[in-house]
């Protein structure tokens, strides 16, 4: 027998049952969409976050403090100097020539009103190079300048979202806003970025470093973060090494002591992003994975009910010549096609929602790789062989005789 005619017996089957077909592909649909929609919302996280990197330049490094979650406890309470200063930035820049420009940096959640309304955001305290450090325009007012800093002005630069959340109707610029340690008098508005999960840059209000560092305790001025900018001339990689180098003697470390800051370069943090967003996909694709092994065991499950309501039907073909191996072929292309066709419509919701969804946290729609597509059709192909195979196999045992004598 051609394969022509066990696939038309197959499709005139599920024709007949076509509500039963469609519970019986639901959880290969939803498997597949799973894992569709889980690859595309980390393919998204991470372009959302190399968009980020891209924006500070490829020369641009990134210090901070170090955190108990970097290392084991016992070592990070061995580190004797976990500070970064403000003197410790200048110091650095002096230290290292190749350095170009260097921002401070604070991060704060804070409360802010106005307009007799509260919203949360991200207070920034740094200076007037972070807007061109980090290619970021403002759509209305100005920058900080030297004065703001040295005269520690009351005043602040708000993004696109935040007049809105405050009830401010109009041109901002001029309004007033107020923390609960300053009121902040707007002088600019950023232009819309965009948002991405766990990351508003609307939401953020810049403040200069010198407000902002009046209003923390002692322990939090010493937790400085900078930006620092390497003469192109440099490899990053090398400036990063330049700046550990140049921070270990500032600080006084000898060798083989651990330092309290990390230095990462644009490579540094693309590799990091990578490994967790392959832990990401490994994690969340086993996770979801099940659903598609629930699919598989409700395929066999469909399978064996068909082949017990069509037991005569087995044995009449039996019994006018049909092989085992044409029942068993017959049956193992009903589980395969129901599970090929479940897996065609995950793959085209698992599109449409990864796609939405990944517009909505990140700002980014991730493009699913062709490996993941390939193993949305291939994986739903194995399992219906797998599980129907038993079905499938049943169903070519059984004897003509006692199969036509079914009830």
């Amino acid at each position: 027998m051609n394969i022509h005619e066990p696939v038309s017996a197959a499709v005139r089957a599920l024709r007949a049952n076509k509500l039963r077909s469609a519970l019986t592909t639901l959880g290969i649909v939803i498997g597949v969409a799973a894992v569709i929609v889980v690859v595309s919302l980390v393919q998204g996280l991470e372009k959302s976050v190399l968009k980020q990197i891209e924006k500070a330049g490829s020369q641009t490094l990134f210090v901070r403090p170090v955190f108990p979650t970097d290392m084991p406890f016992a070592e990070y309470l061995k580190i004797k100097n976990k500070d970064l200063t403000l003197e410790d930035m200048r110091a650095l820049g002096h230290a290292v020539p190749s350095i170009t420009q260097l921002t401070p940096l604070f991060f704060t959640g804070s409360e802010v009103k106005a307009e007799g309304r509260t919203a949360t955001v991200n207070l920034i305290m740094t200076d007037d190079s972070y807007l061109d450090l980090n290619s970021i325009n403002l759509a209305a007012g100005r920058n900080f300048v030297p004065s703001d800093l040295r005269l520690q002005n009351k005043v602040a630069i708000i993004g696109s979202s935040v007049a809105g959340k405050l009830g401010i109707t109009g041109n901002p610029i001029g309004h007033i806003i107020q923390t609960p340690a300053l009121s902040l008098q707007v002088i600019g508005v950023l232009e819309e970025q965009g948002s991405s999960l766990g990351n508003d840059p609307d939401s953020n209000i810049l403040v200069p470093l010198t407000t902002g560092l009046a209003t923390l305790s002692d322990a939090s001025r010493r937790q400085l973060f900078f930006q620092a900018r390497i003469d192109p001339r440099i490899s990053a990689d090398d400036g990063a090494d330049l700046i550990t180098e140049a921070l270990r003697r500032i600080k006084g470390l000898r060798a083989g002591e651990p330092e309290g800051f990390k230095v990462f370069s644009p490579k540094q943090i693309t590799s990091i992003i990578g490994g967790i967003t392959a832990a990401i996909t490994a994690v969340a694709g086993g996770m979801v994975s099940i659903a598609l092994l629930v699919g598989g065991i409700g395929i066999m499950n469909i399978m064996l009910v068909s082949v017990t309501e069509r037991t005569r039907e087995i044995g009449v073909r039996k019994a006018v010549g049909a092989k085992r191996k044409d029942v068993l072929l017959q049956f193992l292309v009903e589980a395969a096609f129901l599970c090929i066709a479940g897996g065609a419509m995950g793959i085209l919701l698992g599109f449409i929602l990864g796609a939405a969804l990944g517009k909505a946290l990140f700002g980014a729609v991730g493009m699913v790789p062709l490996w993941a597509v390939i193993a949305a059709f291939a994986v739903p192909a194995a399992i219906g062989l797998v599980f129907g195979l038993y079905p499938a196999a049943k169903a070519s045992k059984l004897d003509p005789i006692e199969a036509l004598r079914y009830e």
